[in-house]
């Protein structure tokens, strides 16, 4: 039997899918610009006429998910720990597991989006209108992408549990 010298290339190997979080910060870095010029360009929320499926303007969330209302330092508090929690996460899939990992990883980034605007302007910035309820932002996206793969890797484990049982 042929043995691999290189140990180095397997381990490298399966963690590739690190590089997936490259993109993931660029398109939160972008939501930060867009937020940034939509701050000084686009009208806000109440000032758009048109009624559509798509808009783009600006909403100011004052709280967290929903805008459901809280005081800006509890929801800075509580996103921080938040953050911690997804940091150790993190940190414990991250030679195991590393889906799991880039998952937990992709929420912790985008909610670092959505952190900073708090941190700087006292409000998330939200600049997607969607069906004219809905407000939200690039770093949203991120946030659910990360939570359904978190969702399809659990769903897939359990299959996999499943199908072991049954043998």
């Amino acid at each position: 039997m042929q043995k691999n010298s290189d140990t180095g290339s397997v381990r490298l190997f399966s963690h590739h899918i690190y590089w997936s979080l490259i993109p993931v910060t660029l398109i939160v870095l972008l939501d930060e610009f867009l937020k940034y010029r939509g701050i000084t360009t686009l009208p806000t929320e109440g000032e758009v006429a048109s009624q559509g499926i798509l808009q783009f303007a600006i909403h100011q969330n004052w709280g967290i998910a929903f805008d459901i209302p809280f005081k800006l330092e509890l929801v800075i508090l509580f996103s921080v720990l938040i953050g911690l929690g997804l940091a150790h996460a993190a940190y414990k899939n991250w030679k195991q597991h590393p889906n799991i990992t880039v998952a937990t990883l992709m929420i912790l980034i985008g909610a670092l989006g959505n952190l900073y605007d708090r941190i700087v302007y006292g409000f998330t910035v939200d600049y997607i209108i969607l069906f004219e309820r809905s407000a939200i932002n690039l770093s949203d996206i991120v946030i659910v992408t990360g939570v359904f793969f978190l969702l399809w890797l659990s769903r897939r484990a359990k299959n996999k549990d499943h199908t072991l049982t049954k043998e």
